[in-house]
C-alpha cells in the first residue's frame, strides 16, 4: 500500500469514527503535510482518494470539508407470505415488467446487462470478429451436447479458485443461466411439485416454476442474512419439498449477499432432510 493510500485510509477511519464530522472544514494541504511527515503531493493524492469515495468536497479556496452523509434508506422488511404451497400468481405484473424493457426512459434492474460499450470488451469483440472472418464450419456446426470440452475444461479451472473440484463431465454448458435454472429444477421435480423459494424471489425463477406447473412456498427472507433457515425447517417438516432455491451472492431483488455461516447452514438442513438446494449464482464472480 503507498503513503497516500495509507493517508487515506487513516482520514476515511477518522470521518467513520467522527472525529472529522459532517460538514467540518478538513486541515490544509500544508498541514497534514507537516504532521504526517509525507509530501504536499501524497496529501493531495489521499484527499483525491477521499473525493472520488465522495467522504469529502473541495471548495475552491477554501480547502476540503467532510461531505454531508446521506441518511442510508431503511432496509426492506421481512415479508410475511402464506405458509403453505401456491401457484404462480400476479403473471400480468411479471409480463409487464418484461414488456417495460423496450421504455427507454427506464431504468432496469429486473435483470443484469453488461454494459456493451466497455473498452474492456474489445478484445473479445476483435475474437469474435476474426473468428467470423475465418468462416470456420465449427461456428455453425453441431459439438458436444454437454457443450465444448476446451470450454468446460476452463470452467474447471475456473472453479477451483472457488474451492470446487470439478471434473469436465461435471459440467453442463447451456445458453444462459435461464436455461441452468429450468434442467436444474426438472432434474429433480415434475408437475405437482413443491419448491421452496425466497420471498421476495427472481421473476425468472417464476416463470419457469409456472412453465413446469411446480408450486412454490415463499419463506421469509432477510436483506442482510438471506433466506429465513428457521421458517425453511418448518416448511420442510410439513410438506414434501423437492428443492430450495437461492441466490445468496447478489440476491436478486434484495441485493444481499449471505454470510458464509449461514451459507453452511442452510446445506446442513437441506442435506438432513435430503432437499437439493439449486443455486442461482449469476452475479458470483463479482
Amino acid at each position: 500500500m503507498t503513503r497516500y493510500q495509507q493517508l487515506a485510509m487513516h482520514l476515511a477511519q477518522r470521518i467513520e469514527q467522527g472525529l472529522y464530522r459532517s460538514g467540518e472544514k478538513l486541515p490544509s494541504v500544508r498541514t497534514l503535510s507537516l504532521e504526517h511527515g509525507v509530501s504536499i503531493s501524497t496529501v493531495q493524492q489521499a484527499y483525491h482518494v477521499l473525493e472520488e469515495k465522495q467522504l469529502i468536497t473541495p471548495q475552491p479556496r477554501s480547502g476540503y470539508f467532510v461531505a454531508a452523509r446521506k441518511a442510508a434508506p431503511p432496509v426492506p422488511a421481512l415479508t410475511r407470505p402464506v405458509q403453505r404451497p401456491v401457484e404462480i400468481t400476479q403473471w400480468e405484473s411479471v409480463l409487464d415488467l418484461l414488456e417495460s424493457r423496450q421504455e427507454g426512459d427506464m431504468l432496469q434492474l429486473g435483470s443484469g446487462m453488461p454494459n456493451l460499450t466497455q473498452p474492456t470488451l474489445k478484445p473479445l469483440w476483435k475474437i469474435l470478429s476474426r473468428q467470423a472472418q475465418r468462416q470456420e464450419t465449427q461456428l455453425l456446426s453441431y459439438d458436444n451436447l454437454y457443450g465444448v470440452t476446451g470450454l468446460r475444461e476452463q470452467v474447471a479451472r475456473l472453479a477451483i479458485d472457488s474451492g470446487c473440484q470439478l471434473s469436465v463431465d461435471d459440467i453442463v454448458i447451456t445458453t444462459g443461466c435461464h436455461e441452468a435454472l429450468s434442467v436444474s429444477i426438472r432434474a429433480v421435480c415434475e408437475p405437482g411439485d413443491i419448491i421452496a423459494v425466497e420471498s421476495p424471489s427472481f421473476h425468472g425463477i417464476m416463470q419457469t416454476l409456472r412453465g413446469f406447473g411446480i408450486r412454490a412456498i415463499e419463506i421469509p427472507t432477510d436483506s442482510v442474512t438471506g433466506i429465513s433457515l428457521e421458517a425453511l425447517e418448518l416448511a420442510f417438516e410439513q410438506w414434501p419439498i423437492k428443492a430450495v432455491m437461492v441466490v445468496p451472492n447478489c440476491n436478486n431483488p434484495l441485493g444481499f449477499i449471505m454470510p458464509e455461516a449461514r451459507k453452511r447452514a442452510l446445506l446442513t438442513l437441506a442435506q438432513r432432510f435430503d432437499v437439493a438446494v439449486i443455486e442461482d449464482d449469476v452475479y458470483g464472480e463479482l
